[in-house]
């Protein structure tokens, strides 16, 4: 008898291509692991259209391709140990990730027909073109696959490159939406990979695949760039050609944001950075489509960080190690950036009282991303073993580019969640209300949260045995604590912003001990002219009009005493009451009476406030607070204008709400600008007051001007805020320059 052997019948490729491999996205994904172990730097995936229109979709990478040979031995061979003999790819040294050698078979799963074409080098080094056609109907059951002959093309081509496309025709499969996603989240584990050395490899310059699937992007999409754009942030800056680095933000839940260095890095010219801020929390992440809370930890394990690229080149180990400090800082605990600008962006923030964001930092590894140095005037030194830079100037301002970029990021996720929490507070706000059925204002959540705990604890203690009403009575004991506790921070903080926008009145203060003081030198000309004089009338009259002075004097000064304490001593004892709003006005516009005489500035007020308007439930510290820092705005405003000078007060009562407008005639404020002068330290955003005030105000009166520290209308706002009122610019009528409004109970 003769021997027997085996035979391979053509079902057996639907078993390893649509049984195995069951959906179109795990046909894909096998696909593009195959490139992945041939050493591809990239890899382009494109759904397109033949000439008759019909669907195609290519799979095209620069690995190391195949020769004819290896086409035989490896493509046309089914199970080969190739795989399972090399565990690593051959150029860089990839641990492979395709085992099964099932990839090309994964085809039949996407379309009927596959043209497969190659380029690799032979045993003498040559580049050979390789393209084979297969037509999987011809695989049909009951048939040998070693009778069916696969159509091709070979010869030794010119092109000096190698890798391969696979073009899939005639489609069998729909790849949805979802499909597609999960398509992306498997691939980014691969694009995560950004370069890396391994010993006895040539130097891995790292993985990406572009995707051009029009159907759900409509346009070309860089999946290493989707990565690095699905987390919280992603921060990119180049240093200027003056030496300052631009930094820009794209974050969850903010609009972009900038920021202009005030340090010069003047080595670092032409220096680019990009890095994603990837957090382990599924709320951080700005598109889960690209990546899952567990692929995530596995990329970070092993790709996080920011490396280094100097003239096209990774520099080793930066990326792999804490460069940076920032794993350093974190187990210090450090509380602040060591940039002062930084320091006073973080005051900056509207809302946001957090003096330590960086408890915040993440670790090293949360932070992917790049630093691309050209450095055409040689300014960094590599070691002599080529591993890292001599420390140098240039590498010191590398550090401190790199990290601003992080620390303000930081700075930036921490106010994202402070504001996240706002959001989730204002919820259970409206939650609370649905539940005790009546309107809850921001300032009362608290209280009416523990009223509401205390009704329904009184309400279940009618329902269990004596002997547990007991341990009831100390919950209810704990909130009257944390309700008292409440009442006293909302009472400090109250006096403290009190205090703290009293700047006006201080300022004012200063003015008038200066101009006394201007005024005792003269009085002291006076006494000496009065010894001079021998008519008993001219004395009289010298002596009247210097009792005048100084009581005019005697009264601002009381005026002025009288408001701050007011506002500093007074504030915080007193309650809230109903105030006649023309009264204080008047009180404001008389501290004022030295500076808007001596500029010839008109405050018109007693013909458009009513003389019965009253605002109710409010602190006269706070009242006053407010009219000083407005009128004090207005002042600086036309003085610097050098124009017409007034200031008109108006109000009416409308809806139950007292609507008070401040016109004036300074310098004005774009609408482009009309929020952000609320933002703390934001004082001149337009900067055309305080360098025009410097020109037309006198030396003596610099004590009104102040630093222009920008505080002012931010603190009024929280007042008015608190006072459930509010506070807007309007674009003003003619003849005005400024129009503020003022909604006040």
């Amino acid at each position: 008898m003769e021997d027997l052997i085996f035979s391979v019948d053509s079902a057996l490729l639907s078993e390893l291509g649509e049984k195995l491999v069951e959906t179109v996205h795990l046909a894909m994904e096998e696909l593009i692991k195959n490139s992945y172990d041939a050493d591809a730097t990239n890899v382009t995936i494109k759904f397109t259209c033949d000439k008759l229109g019909k669907d195609e979709v290519h799979i095209i990478d620069n690995g190391n391709g195949m020769s004819l040979d290896e086409v035989k031995r490896y493509w046309m061979k089914i199970a080969t140990t190739n795989k399972t003999n090399s565990v690593f790819s051959l150029k860089y040294g990839r641990p492979k990730t395709g085992k099964k050698g099932i990839g090309r078979f994964s085809c039949r799963r996407l379309g009927t027909v596959l043209e497969m074409i190659t380029v690799g080098k032979n045993e003498k080094n040559e580049f050979e073109h390789t393209k084979v056609i297969f037509n999987w109907k011809e695989f049909e059951p009951g048939t040998d696959i070693t009778s069916i002959k696969c159509h091709g093309e070979h010869f030794i081509t010119n092109i000096q490159s190698t890798g391969t496309t696979l073009v899939i025709k005639s489609l069998t499969d729909e790849l949805t939406k979802g499909n597609y996603n999960y398509l992306k989240r498997q691939l980014a584990m691969l694009v995560a990979n950004r370069g890396t050395k391994r010993n006895g490899f040539v130097e891995d310059p790292g993985f990406n695949i572009e995707l051009n699937i029009p159907q759900f992007e409509g346009k070309v999409i860089n999946l290493r760039d989707e990565l690095l754009n699905s987390g919280w942030s992603t921060v990119k800056a180049i240093v200027n050609s003056e030496g300052k680095a631009i930094y820009t933000l794209s974050a969850m839940g903010l609009n972009k944001k900038e920021i202009i260095s005030n340090e010069i890095y003047k080595l670092l010219k032409g220096v680019t950075l990009e890095f994603g801020v990837l957090v382990g929390n599924r709320s951080q992440m700005r598109n889960t489509d690209v990546i899952s809370k567990g692929r995530l930890q596995d990329i970070l394990s092993d790709w996080g960080g920011i490396l280094v690229k100097y003239k096209g080149f990774r520099v080793y180990s930066y990326g792999t190690d804490d460069w940076l400090n920032i794993d350093h800082d974190r187990g210090l605990r450090k509380q602040k950036s060591q940039s002062k600008q930084l320091l006073s962006f973080t005051d900056s923030l509207e809302h946001y009282y957090n003096k330590r964001p960086l408890l915040n930092l993440l670790s090293e590894k949360n932070y992917v991303g790049e630093v691309i140095i050209t450095d055409p005037d040689n300014v960094f030194e590599m070691k002599a073993s080529r591993e890292g830079f001599i420390e140098s100037d240039a590498f010191k301002e590398l550090i401190k580019f790199v990290r601003f970029g992080v620390d303000w990021a930081t700075i930036y996720r921490d106010y994202y969640l402070g504001l996240k929490k706002k959001e989730r507070i204002e919820e259970s706000r409206i939650k609370l209300e649905e539940l005790m059925r009546k309107k809850i204002e921001p300032s009362e959540i608290i209280k009416e949260s523990v009223s509401y705990l205390k009704s329904q604890i009184n309400y279940i203690s009618t329902l269990i045995p004596e002997k547990e009403k007991k341990s009831l009575s100390n919950v209810n004991d704990i909130l009257n604590d944390v309700l008292q506790q409440n009442n006293y921070e909302r009472e400090e903080l109250k006096h403290l912003r009190l205090i703290a926008s009293s700047s006006a009145a201080l300022l004012l203060f200063t003015h008038e001990v200066k101009s006394l003081l201007g005024y005792l030198d003269n009085l002291q000309g006076d006494f000496v002219q009065l010894k001079k004089l021998n008519n008993h009338e001219d004395i009289i009259t010298a002596i009247d009009r210097i009792d005048a002075e100084i009581e005019n004097t005697k009264e601002r000064f009381n005026q002025l005493l009288s408001l701050l304490s007011i506002i500093i001593f007074e504030g915080v004892k007193e309650a809230p009451k109903n105030l006649a709003l023309k009264d204080r006005i008047e009180k404001a516009v008389c501290a004022f009476k030295l500076i808007s005489e001596q500029y010839r500035i008109e405050i018109e007020y007693k013909e458009k406030v009513p003389n019965n308007m009253i605002i109710h439930d409010i602190l006269e510290a706070e009242l006053i607070t407010i009219l000083l820092n407005i009128i004090s705005n207005s002042i600086k405003s036309i003085i610097a204008n050098n124009n017409q000078r007034k200031i008109e007060f108006s109000a009416i009562r409308e809806k139950g709400k007292n609507i008070i407008k401040i016109r004036d005639t300074g310098v004005g404020i774009s609408g482009d600008y009309f929020d952000e002068v609320f933002i703390p330290f934001i004082a001149d955003p337009e900067n055309k007051l305080y360098s025009k005030l410097s020109i037309n105000l006198n030396p003596a009166d610099k004590y009104i001007v102040g630093s222009g520290s920008g505080l002012g209308l931010s603190y009024i706002k929280e007042i008015i805020k608190n006072r459930n009122g509010s506070i807007k610019f309007n674009i003003p009528p003619e003849g005005w320059s400024t129009e503020l409004e003022i909604i006040l109970p």
